[in-house]
């Protein structure tokens, strides 16, 4: 009896967790792509998400934030949600080659909270 009980129970979390994780959005693409190497920073970053992103009128829920290699923001914080896509501006006053960070926190749909990081690097 034992044993059967405590098989059930961990189907039953096995399942729970597999179905709670799989309602969460990921990020499948983005310009610059994470890893990549470009010689001119592209005007704006854009990230591209597997599901929708949840909008509540002016109150910013997602963001993205780029830094280059000293760590200084270079996006303006203009971030822009058109469905699963987000983007913000980049100042490019002074591209400095190096290591890239971009930064994200964004809420799908389904009102989970979603980060994450990735870096590309400017090359010239």
């Amino acid at each position: 009896m034992r044993k059967s009980l405590a098989a059930l129970l961990i189907f039953a979390f096995t399942v729970i967790g597999v179905s709670v994780a799989s309602a969460h959005t990921v990020l499948i693409a983005s310009n610059p792509a994470k890893g990549s190497i470009v010689k001119v920073l592209p005007r704006k970053i854009i990230l591209k998400f597997a599901d929708s992103l949840l909008t509540l009128a002016k109150r910013a829920i997602n963001r993205v934030i780029v830094t280059d290699p000293h760590s200084k923001v270079v996006t303006t914080g203009k971030d822009l949600v058109k469905g699963a896509i987000l983007t913000d501006p980049m100042n490019l006053v002074h591209p400095i080659v190096g290591i890239y960070k971009v930064s994200y926190r964004v809420s799908a749909q389904d009102g989970h909270i979603v980060t994450g990081s990735f870096t590309f690097r400017l090359q010239r």
